[in-house]
């Protein structure tokens, strides 16, 4: 199954768990009637208005529907606000602590740079990473609605127990959940469990206050007598809310398992595809099968969350939302005897911060003497000139040359702008000094000028200290250096960050005109660092306005490859769209350079996001055929196109040329 099959079927999944949500509250409604009617007729026995329980009271039922619709559809659509900003919300609620990137604890190191590596290689931003500080268990999980919001998080114990070979699995199992869309679905699971959590909370508060209330009916006093029986049926009542609530929680516990089991098989197959090293998963799972804390969690949320995580999260759980992990090891490799050997700490050193290629060389799917950063970069280009569909196929579905890839650009990158970057006063400087012109520019002193007057204290100074270094870049380490600050920046304050995004803007804006990295950046910041929300869920848009926003990318596009063949760029490109994407056969005009602005790019890339995911393969499929038409294209161009794939929530790769690597199957 590849990525838009994935992110298909998990939309279905979601259709699917709204079925079994309505369901389950529809069980819920009829056993509060039932509970009820059985407790108005034991307090109304032998009165003269007696409520029979055989008989129907349709009035009672309505009243029953609605105060069970609104608690449980108010607690979910709460719940699922409080969890649809970003994934740090689920992070919070189970405990996790920020790692800060400029961190020196050993173990935050490690795992923030397999993050970083893992985020380069399949074309996300670098999420932010938490971990679970009083959680032994070794466990993980990623959170979020989309990959421009989602977050990692582990235990202090997955860090502290497993290799840097074996994080690196679990890892890459959590990234499969951040680009085939399983993030959205975990967060509306855990807002509808929350809803019908919720009845069973006000059935348990209703229980303690009729616990702690006095009940005396001494004498013929009928107010004492009604007092008692008030009590009673308060106590009866609440007991049997508490009662259908776990009920209810029961079944939504079927729900988790019936949604996250097969998802788990799916993200372990593509650890194993994106880092071709099944050693690395197999062993975390080994290690926790024989670990003394296993993979538990014990925060107050880890129920709502259970199907959120790595490995199986809850001690007692009827209906377990992950495989056993003997099947799990099986299905990898398939000798194993299912015994769990005792697992210990594992040794880390300063070397494993930073991965000095042992673990791709040792798997021998990259070549002793492999080409630098910038040769591969070109090869890809070269490759995605005579085959651009091949890009495509990778989204969602990265390997481990990707990961090398990221491994050679970090290594390349100068080692002093790779730690200025962790730290937000080094990363403010080096995204400034990215939007810098050329020095050769006289609209770059216009710049410096600006920050002079703008720019937090020191920072200008700072950033013209950087500048001879991030000259030196090469066109394909930028964009990725730039995404490696994303983290540092996000711990700026709002007022911070609110100036900064100004200050990027007025830098873009000096010689009044914008490139590819400008677009890019300014992008970046504005989703990962200011948004950081899903707009899916509030804008809707008609299939008009859908075809208005591809025309206006595909114009941008075609005219960005040069002004000589702009037209039959976009001619090539509309005529390989698949025409059931947008329903029409008249072939549009090509938009006005003039008319092909950031601003109505930007607007345009946001709708083209609400397009159905069926439809995002062929928009892209077109796009690429625009680049290519020329046969002239540049990094730039492919990082364009890498950019425009990631607003749409397509993520791709890097772009190598991967033939001369690819083995038989099973090699």
């Amino acid at each position: 199954m590849d990525f838009f099959e994935h992110q298909d079927k998990a939309r279905k999944n979601t259709s699917l768990l709204v079925v079994y949500f309505v369901i389950t509250v529809l069980i819920i409604m009829a056993t509060v009637y039932f509970a009820l009617m059985a407790i108005l007729a034991l307090s109304t026995a032998n009165k003269p208005h007696q409520i029979d329980f055989f008989t129907f009271h349709p009035q009672i039922l309505v009243g029953v529907i609605l105060s069970v619709g609104v608690v449980i559809a108010s607690g979910s659509m709460y719940q699922t606000w409080i969890l649809s900003g970003d994934g740090s919300s689920v992070a919070l609620q189970l405990g996790g602590i920020k790692v800060q990137p400029n961190t020196r604890d050993l173990d935050e190191r490690i795992l923030l740079n397999v993050v970083e590596e893992m985020a380069l290689a399949s074309g996300t931003p670098v999420p932010p990473v938490y971990v679970l500080e009083n959680e032994q268990g070794i466990n993980a999980f990623a959170a979020g609605t989309t990959p421009q919001n989602a977050v990692v998080g582990v235990t202090r114990g997955c860090i502290q127990t497993l290799s840097r070979e074996e994080l690196q699995g679990v890892i890459a199992h959590e990234f499969s959940h951040i680009l085939n869309g399983d993030m959205k679905l975990n967060i509306r699971l855990m807002g509808l469990l929350h809803g019908i959590l919720l009845i069973a909370m006000i059935g348990y508060g209703l229980f303690r206050m009729a616990s702690h209330m006095p009940v005396r009916s001494s004498g013929k006093n009928d107010d004492a007598k009604g007092a008692a029986a008030f009590v009673i049926a308060m106590f009866l009542f609440g007991a049997m809310l508490l009662g259908i609530g776990y009920t209810g929680v029961f079944f939504a516990g079927l729900i988790q398992a019936a949604v996250s089991r097969q998802r788990e098989f799916l993200a372990d197959a593509s650890a194993v595809q994106f880092t071709r090293n099944p050693i690395g998963i197999v062993g975390a799972l080994k290690r926790i099968g024989g670990w003394k804390s296993k993979s538990l969690v014990r925060a107050t949320y880890a129920k709502e969350a259970s199907h959120l995580f790595f490995s199986q999260g809850l001690a007692a759980q009827f209906f377990a939302t992950h495989p056993p992990l003997e099947l799990r090891i099986r299905r990898i490799e398939p000798t194993f005897s299912g015994k769990f050997e005792t697992a210990a700490r594992a040794s880390h050193s300063e070397n494993d911060i930073v991965d000095p290629r042992t673990l791709g060389l040792n798997r021998k799917s990259v070549p002793a003497d492999a080409s630098s950063a910038h040769q591969a970069a070109v090869a890809g280009v070269g490759r995605f000139e005579a085959t651009p569909k091949t890009a495509i196929d990778h989204i969602g579905n990265p390997e481990d040359e990707h990961i090398e890839q990221a491994h050679r650009l970090m290594q390349e990158i100068d080692s002093q702008l790779v730690g200025e970057v962790h730290e937000p006063f080094g990363a403010m400087a080096i995204i400034y000094g990215l939007l810098c012109a050329p020095q050769s520019d006289p609209v770059r002193s216009a710049q410096i000028e600006l920050l002079g007057k703008s720019a937090p204290e020191g920072v200008a100074a700072h950033t013209k200290k950087l500048l001879p270094k991030i000259d030196a870049l090469l066109v394909e380490q930028r964009l990725p250096l730039a995404c490696m600050a994303l983290p540092a920046l996000d711990q700026l304050s709002d007022s911070q960050t609110g100036a900064f995004r100004t200050l990027v803007r007025r830098l873009i804006d000096a010689d009044r005109r914008w490139t590819i990295f400008e677009y890019a950046l300014q992008r970046y910041i504005t989703r990962r660092i200011v948004l950081r929300k899903d707009i899916s869920a509030e804008t809707q848009v008609s299939s008009d306005q859908l075809q208005a926003a591809f025309v206006q990318v595909l114009s941008t596009l075609a005219h960005v490859g040069g002004n000589t063949h702009a037209e039959s760029a976009f001619d090539a490109g509309w005529q390989s769209l698949d025409k059931k994407v947008f329903g029409t056969q008249k072939s549009p005009a090509i938009i006005d350079r003039d008319r092909c602005t950031l601003k109505q790019f930007d607007v345009a890339l946001d709708r083209l996001a609400l397009l159905n995911i069926k439809h995002k393969r062929h928009v892209l499929d077109a796009l690429a055929e625009c680049i290519v038409y020329d046969q002239r294209s540049t990094i730039n161009e492919v990082e364009l196109l890498r950019v425009i794939s990631d607003a749409v929530g397509c993520p791709m790769p890097p772009v190598l040329d991967l033939a001369p690597l690819h083995r038989p199957q099973g090699a």
